[in-house]
């Protein structure tokens, strides 16, 4: 568990090298005297890492631990390692990990280490590890993002002219459902995932009009400035960068898009976009944006030329346009003049809208791992079932989330459409239910989730861009800032942590800033000299790594059972296959005792014993049917069963 997460702010990820290369890029949480390392190998699920270590079989084949799972090093400096698949030995020296190391004793550090697929043989196994490798901790050099070689971007000519070609077949066949766990599934990166939201050009402190700002590279204080640091140690493993395309003059907000193939000048350039994504999954972190595809900017090339030629021009039909004595006039979303709808049933439109989907999920574009797309509700699902199409054939392990408000998720949401859909209809009872001291609001909106929801795999927030933030919420912050969290990041469905929220930000709507209140620049080495601030990051961190360390909580799909419920507490446990996680959660100022009918519910029978991670493991034993609880006030626990 990442405690003293708060720490160590400008911690750079370290990289390990072999004969002069980079083998692995991997996360770095805080450090000190333990690591929690995860291994992942491209396209083996079954492989294994195998090395000197113990906790790595000692050089058994038949040891070693399986590829995505979590074991814990303690005193070792470097291991050594090697996959093996079956009986099959990956051929290469061995790779060499280097673990890093800081002077906290109270901390510990969590990588990720994603190898590339290797070239299998069958020799014999490696050589025994030198006698002084678990001789002690050294630290670690601390090295700078470099970025990988890749092939020079094609400047091409502008895309209004290329309409012909968006069509065409791509260069070799693909598998739609490769990287996915399940057939009309979400990708399993992705429902395993936390994901880390940023409104980008507020987060970079240059929304509104372009020509208020100066040109710049904005987008590289994600890496220079530690955020992405910062995100991998706190547990999250998926950024979602909020509209960051070429915006209009008038507006500027990024939902007002002039050109969907470049980035926003006052953020950089492409290249500059590529960058973060590169630092980004070199740390192990996916990367989503959000794209504008229900309506552009009035500097968009069609709008522009309808605006110019009216019904002469030959994107006349690319809006609803309409043309009288005063001049062309554009159906704007929800009556916005400077955000015309765009018409989705011209061929044309979907066309330059699939382009743009499958440029940046490219090596040409970003190689980002999926969108985020605005308002979706709004859209038909047929275009939608086009597009994940289009998306998938460009990268077949890309997720698609949907902003989804109204009406049935289940109409947007589903094989073949959206693999996901933000979860306003349940955002409100995680916070609310504490302001009014009623879990009863949050047992029966996580019932309803279910029972109309249960097949989906939504994304569940506290906040967002257009939302007030929680802890300008919460009538008592300090206190209930932890359950919330807990409710969120414990729960079923993929966590959405809004940055800012980790480290007690404060906005809500009616001031003098309006809407970017929620959305300012934000210092984070400020930001963590209060101790409000510092509570809220270690209470966050800690989930974080709780979710993702017990395969129930982790996976964002497995079954939520409720347990108990009153005005004042609640339980529910996650289960997936035989591993169980038990939360159990305490609004009120004094303490509270649950008896939980965890054998009932569960399966769980009497001397079945739960581990209490966030308490040193500490066992407890089911007796009579259930797992009787004590709870602190203003608190929560959590026991696990299985792994």
């Amino acid at each position: 568990l990442a405690r003293g997460a708060a720490g160590a702010v400008a911690l750079r990820a370290p990289r390990s090298r072999v004969a002069g290369r980079r083998v692995t890029g991997r996360r770095s949480v805080v450090s000190c005297t333990a690591v929690h390392l995860k291994f992942e190998l491209e396209g083996h699920p079954e492989a294994r890492v195998v090395g000197g270590h113990p906790a790595l079989g000692g050089w058994n084949a038949a040891g070693g631990v399986k590829n995505g799972d979590i074991i814990t090093i303690a005193d070792a400096s470097q291991i050594e390692y090697k996959w093996v698949d079956g009986e099959t030995w990956e051929v290469r020296e061995n790779r060499l990990l280097t673990l890093p190391a800081l002077a906290d004793p109270e901390s510990s550090v969590a990588l990720a280490v994603r190898d590339r697929a290797p070239v299998w043989s069958a020799p014999e196994p490696a050589a025994p590890a030198r006698q002084d490798e678990f001789a002690g901790w050294s630290p670690a050099p601390t090295q700078q993002f470099r970025e990988p070689e890749r092939a020079a971007y094609r400047q091409e000519p502008p895309r209004e002219h290329q309409m012909a070609h968006t069509n065409a077949p791509s260069a070799a066949p693909r598998d739609p459902n490769a990287g996915r766990y399940q057939e009309g599934r979400p990708p399993r990166w992705f429902t395993d995932s936390i994901v880390y939201a940023i409104q980008t050009l507020g987060f970079c402190g240059c929304e509104g009009p372009p020509e208020q700002f100066s040109q710049g590279e904005r987008l590289n204080m994600l890496v220079e400035d530690g955020w992405l640091d910062h995100m991998a140690r706190l547990g999250a493993t998926v950024l979602y960068l909020g509209p960051l395309m070429r915006t209009s003059r008038d507006l500027g907000h990024g939902y007002d898009t002039a050109d969907y193939f470049e980035v926003d000048p006052r953020l950089g350039s492409v290249a500059t976009l590529r960058r973060v994504v590169d630092a980004a999954h070199a740390l192990g972190i996916r990367v989503i944006l959000d794209g504008v595809f229900n309506h552009t900017g009035r500097d968009h090339f069609a709008a522009r030329d309808v605006l110019a030629n009216g019904r002469g021009s030959r994107y006349w039909d690319w809006y609803y346009a309409s043309e009288d004595g005063n001049g062309v006039h554009l159906k704007g979303w929800e009556g916005h003049v400077g955000l015309p709808e765009l018409n989705h049933n011209n061929p044309e439109v979907r066309a330059h809208l699939k382009e743009c989907g499958r440029f940046w999920l490219s090596p040409e574009g970003a190689d980002i791992d999926g969108w985020r797309l605005d308002v979706a509700h709004e859209v038909a699902p047929d275009f939608w079932r086009e597009f994940a199409a289009a998306c998938n054939d460009a990268k077949p392990d890309c997720a698609l989330l949907g902003e989804l408000m109204h009406g049935d998720y289940n109409t947007h949401v589903g094989p073949g459409l959206l693999d996901s859909g933000t979860n306003y209809q349940l955002s409100k009872a995680l916070w609310s239910s504490l302001n009014d001291h009623n879990y009863w609001e949050l047992q029966h909106s996580f019932q309803r989730d279910e029972d109309m929801y249960g097949n989906l795999t939504m994304l569940n927030f506290l906040g967002n861009h257009d939302q007030c933030r929680v802890h300008s919420r919460l009538t008592n912050a300090r206190e209930h800032y932890k359950l919330a969290a807990a409710s969120l990041l414990l729960a079923r469905g993929v966590p959405c942590v809004y940055y800012g929220d980790e480290v007690a930000e404060q906005g809500a709507p009616g001031g003098p800033d309006g809407d970017l209140a929620m959305r300012r620049p934000l210092n984070l080495a400020q930001a963590l000299q209060r101790p409000e601030a510092v509570e809220a990051v270690k209470s966050t961190a800690e989930l974080m790594w709780l979710r993702r360390g017990h395969s129930a909580l982790r996976d964002g799909d497995s079954q939520q059972i409720p347990l108990a419920h009153s005005n004042g507490q609640l339980s529910f446990a996650r289960k997936r296959g035989d591993a169980i996680a038990v939360v159990a959660m305490n609004n009120e100022s004094q303490p509270a005792r649950m008896n939980l009918p965890v054998a009932q519910k569960c399966g769980a029978g009497d001397g079945a014993t739960f581990v209490e991670p966030l308490a040193g493991n500490q066992e407890h034993r089911v007796s009579g049917g259930e797992l009787v609880v004590e709870l602190p006030p203003n608190g929560f626990r959590v026991f696990t069963l299985g792994q």
